[in-house]
């Protein structure tokens, strides 16, 4: 199951490839230590060195492997940080349910566990920006800039519904079907959230104003089985998108139609080269601060 751009669940316009092809990736395309995170063990990887530290976010139903075309390239200027969130990869399951706040609290004991010091570079795709954002939030003096590779929005369904509801439902049904049973609990305590177009307390608030780049794909199926492929669905995301950005004073918006939603890995270079315009305008903003 190799479709071209978008699968696991609408509402985190992901491919059902996204997921399935993980099994043909080698483990250690990038070369993963395991760390004790709150008596679990997490799946990590640490490269690179310099001022900041990029810590890459993965989407639903993936692992750092992910990130095996970005991470190695953005090590050679910067600490590069790629991980696998629990239950994911070679990370350890845990009892607490899978919820979009749980999952980014764990990523504040990842960050303190290995040590990890500002000033951070977010980086993430997909489900992994709404962890990003939600990061950002609680922690907005930690961060410097971020990267949100096709991420998703709460806005989305919401928007799809007021367009056509009943193919959004199918959509639904059709993705809930095919999404492998080790992610299904974890999907339906997200669903209703996107559903209802917020995010829950905790994993939302004011973001610091810092360097975005957005990286959006509209590339279109040539037959659309899923109503969030047609032309219709793709310029509602890319409005979102630009949108999101506008609370931003320097903030990016890349096109492409040439890759689908998981652009980390069929052109990475957009992402290398998104990570490298973030961390040298957080330079250039720290120098024009006396930092």
């Amino acid at each position: 199951m190799n479709r071209r751009s978008y699968g696991l669940a609408a509402i985190l316009f992901s491919t059902m490839g996204a997921v399935f092809a993980q099994a043909d990736l080698p483990v250690a395309a990038l070369q993963a230590d395991r760390i004790v995170v709150a008596a679990h063990q997490v799946q990590m990887t640490s490269a690179g060195s310099g001022r900041y530290t990029v810590i890459f976010e993965s989407g639903f139903g993936t692992d750092l492997r992910a990130w095996r075309k970005v991470a190695p390239e953005v090590a050679k200027s910067a600490r590069a940080i790629t991980y696998s969130r629990a239950g994911y990869g070679g990370s350890d399951t845990r009892p607490e349910p899978r919820t979009l706040l749980q999952s980014s609290l764990e990523l504040d004991q990842l960050v303190d566990a290995a040590g990890l010091r500002p000033p951070f570079i977010l980086v993430g795709h997909s489900y992994g920006g709404l962890l990003a954002r939600a990061f950002a939030a609680r922690h907005p003096d930690w961060v410097a800039g971020m990267v949100l590779v096709d991420p998703a929005d709460e806005r989305f369904t919401p928007a799809l519904r007021q367009l056509d509801a009943s193919r959004v439902e199918a959509d639904d049904r059709q993705f809930a079907a095919i999404v492998p049973a080790k992610f299904q609990s974890e999907l339906k305590l997200l669903q209703p959230v996107l559903d209802s177009g917020a995010l829950p307390s905790g994993t939302s608030g004011r973001l610091p104003d810092v360097p975005v780049v957005v990286l959006t794909s509209v590339q279109a199926a040539d037959k659309p089985m899923f109503f969030l492929e047609t032309p219709q669905a793709l310029a509602i995301k890319r409005h979102l998108h630009a949108d999101f950005l506008r609370q931003f004073s320097d903030g990016t918006q890349v096109v492409t139609d040439k890759s689908g939603h998981n652009i980390q890995q069929e052109e990475p270079a957009l992402v290398i080269a998104a990570v490298d315009k973030v961390i040298a305008a957080a330079e250039a903003r720290s120098g024009r601060a006396g930092l």
